[in-house]
Formats: structure tokens, C-alpha cells, sequence
């Protein structure tokens, strides 16, 4: 767990360590000015030498020096479309939270399919804050009434056969590891074709701010999982299929459990502005460029936010009454409301 923020640490210092990284930048371009880079970088070859063999006798930090070098005599008109790259990526972190899962949302998936909350984590670039700092009720994804589009799904998949279900749930995994590629491959596309203007030669923070998300979650697993009574004991049996939805959902807050969500919290609100410091800083990417990575990630954002939508949704079908008593224990229905009700034979409403 502590591992992508050792590599984070590593990545932001200053150390030998540092100087002994690849030096894989400027060797490959986004296209819209290719050429333009690859004709400036013939009469940029000492300074981008210097890069290459961490020749610091001329220029302190050879990767600035190259940079400013083929950015030398740049034109307004392209000044003014990398300024509007890096407007439209430093906005990515930030919108794309309101597609990304909450904590309380993974960690009530984590309850029941917790090999599957850790890939939708991962494949998820951002995190929705929206309930940071509150108690992680893992009942709260199933207190509100449906939608009719949910509503027709829902009873659609409690009609099939256990098949058909099966097949539907290796179908979320296959999507959440399509998303973690495309996170990965994005994040890895555009770190080696641009540089930061903060940390010019420093290797893949983008992939670190899209990964690191997953280390928020997994405190948020952890905190909810300190709700059980007699404490939580690890296992690796469980990570495909668990049985902890009922311990967590009628156990209290402890000690452990609120310091875990406060962590979780702070570090997700760490995670968008490191987001942002990180993407609204790269440059040689147009603003056309820009939108494309935008709309990457945002795929990225949306399958997951699909997966997480229809796990939970089996969720409250194949957890059945255990999910609505322990829901309905802890809400009034307001007069007049249509709620669905699962039980062993389908599904119901009623007012």
C-alpha cells in the first residue's frame, strides 16, 4: 500500500537516485507539431546532448535548458494554443470528479466484490469528493429510489438465469481492466511526449496522480471494514466473492475507522490538486491534443462509473432482504415514494 507513495517521493526528489533515471523525453512528439519540434532539435544538439548524459557543467538542469531551447522564437499563435492545452488538462482533475466514484461507493463494492472495488479503483483517474469527511455509511449507494432506466435494468437482470449473471459479471471485470489500460496507456502516451515546466525530466506523473487513486480507496475499504464488531481479520479466500456487507453495515465508527477516514479524505483532495499541478504544467501539447486526453480519461471515468453502477445494482439483488432491512433500518420513506424491494422471487414495488 505504501508503494505509490514511495515511488511519488522518489519521483519529486532531487537525489542521485533521480539522476540515474532514463532520459526519455524529447525522442518523441505529439503530432501536431512533430516536425516543428524535430527540425528545432537539430540546432538544439548540445543542449539536448547535455539531457541525454546528465551533463550539468553547462546548465544546472539540462532538461530546462533543452526545453527552453526548442520553445526559443516560438510564435504567439502557439504560445496561445499550449496555454489553452494546459487550461483545458488543469480542469480534467476537477471535472472528472463528477464521474468518479465516491469512497462510500467502493468501499460497499469492496464489501462484496473486493478483487473488483481494487480494479475499479485503479481504472478510475479521479474520485468524487462529494461526501469526503462524512461517516462511511456503506447502506448510503442503496437508499435512494431508482431511476427508470435503473429500475428496467434492475428487473431485466433479476428475470435471467444465474448464466447469464455469471456472464454479466466477468463482463465487469473484463471493462474494469479495459479502463485500466486505457488509464495506463494515456498517462504513459502523453508523459513521454511532453515535460513538465515544475519537474522538466521527471518520468510518469501523470501515471502516478491516475494510479494513486487507488491508495485512497483502499484506506476507505480499510476504514469501513474497522466498523466490524471483534475486529477485521484479512484473508485472501474472499477477494472475488466476500461476506462482510452485513458486519460493516451494522457495525459503529471506531478509533481506526474515523483516523482511516480522514486520511482517505485529505488524500483525496491531495490527489485532485496534485492532478491538476501535474497536468496544467505539461507542455508541447496542442489544445486539440489536450481535448483528446480529456476525452481518454474521460472513458476511462465513465466505464468505471458503468461497472460500479451495475455491480451495485447485483448487489442489491443478490444480497436481496439483507441489503434493504439494513437500508430501511436507517431511512423514512417519504409519503407517496415508489422503492423497489428484492426478495427471493423478483422484484416488487410499492408505496
Amino acid at each position: 500500500m505504501k508503494a505509490p507513495w514511495l515511488l511519488l517521493s522518489v519521483l519529486l526528489s532531487s537525489s542521485a537516485v533521480a539522476q540515474a533515471y532514463p532520459r526519455l523525453k524529447f525522442r518523441r512528439w505529439l503530432p501536431r507539431y512533430e516536425q516543428r519540434w524535430r527540425n528545432a532539435s537539430a540546432s538544439c544538439q548540445p543542449q539536448l546532448s547535455d539531457y541525454y548524459e546528465n551533463n550539468r557543467t553547462r546548465c544546472r538542469v539540462p532538461c530546462a535548458c533543452a526545453a527552453d531551447c526548442l520553445l526559443e522564437n516560438l510564435p504567439a499563435t502557439i504560445q496561445s494554443n499550449f496555454a489553452s492545452a494546459q487550461v483545458i488538462l488543469g480542469l480534467l482533475p476537477p471535472m472528472l470528479v463528477f464521474v468518479g466514484p465516491t469512497l462510500t461507493e467502493v468501499a460497499a463494492l469492496s464489501t462484496y466484490r473486493p478483487l473488483l472495488a481494487v480494479l475499479v479503483a485503479l481504472a478510475s483517474p479521479a474520485i468524487n469528493v462529494g461526501n469526503v469527511f462524512r461517516h462511511l455509511n456503506v447502506r448510503e449507494p442503496f437508499t435512494g429510489p431508482l431511476s427508470s432506466t435503473s429500475r428496467f435494468g434492475f428487473a431485466w437482470l433479476a428475470r435471467q438465469n444465474v448464466v447469464l449473471r455469471s456472464s454479466f459479471r466477468a463482463l465487469s471485470y473484463v471493462a474494469a481492466l479495459a479502463a485500466i489500460i486505457i488509464n495506463v496507456w494515456t498517462a504513459v502516451y502523453v508523459d513521454l511526449r511532453t515535460v513538465s515546466g515544475w519537474r522538466c525530466g521527471t518520468l510518469f506523473m501523470p501515471l502516478v496522480w491516475s494510479l494513486l487513486g487507488v491508495i485512497v480507496h483502499v484506506w476507505a475499504m480499510f476504514a469501513v471494514r474497522g466498523h466490524i464488531r471483534g475486529g477485521y481479520k484479512p484473508s485472501v479466500k474472499p477477494a472475488i466473492k466476500s461476506t462482510t456487507f452485513q458486519g460493516v453495515s451494522k457495525g459503529r465508527d471506531t478509533l481506526l475507522s474515523e483516523t482511516l477516514l480522514w486520511l482517505a479524505s485529505l488524500s483525496a483532495i491531495v490527489h485532485i490538486l496534485f492532478g491538476v499541478l501535474v497536468l496544467s504544467s505539461l507542455v508541447f501539447i496542442s489544445a486539440l491534443e489536450a481535448v483528446w486526453i480529456f476525452g481518454l480519461y474521460a472513458l476511462s471515468a465513465v466505464i468505471c462509473h458503468f461497472v460500479l453502477s451495475c455491480e451495485l445494482a447485483c448487489m442489491r439483488l443478490e444480497l436481496g432482504r439483507d441489503v434493504e432491512d439494513s437500508s430501511n433500518e436507517h431511512r423514512e420513506v417519504p409519503r407517496g415514494e415508489e422503492v423497489v424491494v428484492i426478495n427471493q422471487h423478483g422484484i416488487s414495488t410499492g408505496t
